[in-house]
């Protein structure tokens, strides 16, 4: 197995920070696999937020296997390959994932991330800073009945900050959604009245992973 292989075999079942992988993948120096990590950061294979890693619990810089990519075993060549040909580029967890690096790139903690891709109940993002919480409902954009089904997953993510402001009146809130599809972005400017009662942020994400907040 390469380094590369050994790191993606770790993180199959555990978010891990440099040192812990380093030491379960045994990939030495720490140095290779913060490397390697950033590159498969930066090919959106693997997330690197601050969060607890499940082997020091400590708060540090973790890796953990993005949403909707799969790790396949390659026996012939006993090697390992992702496979993250389908989910689309507007699917749930992706949106999720970019607006979770855009806030940890902008100073954000990232309490938690829920797990879209088996609906894990609970707040999609919750993040903190300046000791200030962030509460997010984050959407993708349906493959079929779009239209219809778009202005339902609209409606429950603005159902979800109304539940959220009910719990707790001094969080942030906000909405992540795909951006570039005309039934949310006509949705979006009738909803400015309850923008001005219970403000919150719409996290916008495009196609190369931009994250526009308005």
């Amino acid at each position: 197995m390469s380094n590369k292989d050994k790191i993606l075999s770790s993180l199959l079942h555990a978010k891990l920070c440099d040192d812990c992988l380093s030491i379960t993948s045994n990939v030495v120096p720490r140095q290779t696999v913060y490397s390697i990590c950033r590159s498969l950061s930066e090919s959106s294979i693997i997330s690197r937020v601050r969060s607890n890693c499940d082997q020091c619990r400590k708060t540090k810089t973790t890796n953990q296997l993005l949403d909707g990519n799969q790790v396949i075993t390659d026996e012939e060549n006993h090697s390992l390959h992702i496979d993250s040909s389908e989910p689309s580029w507007y699917w749930e967890g992706n949106v999720q994932s970019k607006v979770v690096h855009h806030l940890a790139i902008n100073g954000f903690t990232i309490r938690s991330v829920a797990d879209t891709a088996s609906r894990t109940a609970g707040k999609d993002i919750v993040a903190i800073k300046d000791s200030t919480e962030l509460w997010i409902s984050v959407k993708g954009f349906p493959e079929k009945s779009k239209h219809i089904q778009a202005r339902h997953w609209f409606s429950g993510a603005i159902f979800d900050l109304i539940l959220y402001h009910g719990e707790n009146p001094n969080v942030q809130l906000g909405i992540a959604l795909p951006d570039g599809f005309s039934t949310y972005g006509n949705l979006a400017p009738r909803i400015r009245w309850l923008k001005d009662s219970m403000p919150f942020q719409i996290f916008w994400v495009n196609e190369t992973g931009a994250v526009r907040v308005e």
